[in-house]
């Protein structure tokens, strides 16, 4: 039976890569949370410096792609061993 790491997981639920800091692994945790927290705020902040309609497409983009990096944060401090 796997190891399954709840409360990484659950701190990954509640900030972005903390759960991997938690497991050992801090340069993963890092960069998730510094793509998360201040990669993604930025090009959308870029996007609505240039055009409004460029920058509606931008924000759903990534509005999707922050979706995705959070459930994939959650599942990697879930099931990945350090």
């Amino acid at each position: 039976m796997k190891n399954r790491h709840w409360p990484a997981a659950l701190a990954s639920f509640l900030i972005v890569g903390l759960g991997q800091i938690i497991k050992g692994e801090g340069d993963k945790g890092l960069k998730l949370m510094l793509t998360f927290y201040f990669a993604l705020p930025a090009v959308v902040y870029i996007a609505l410096l240039l055009n409004g309609f460029f920058f509606l497409i931008v924000l759903g983009l990534l509005m999707i792609a922050g979706i995705v990096l959070w459930g994939y944060n959650i599942w990697d401090a879930l099931n990945h061993e350090p």
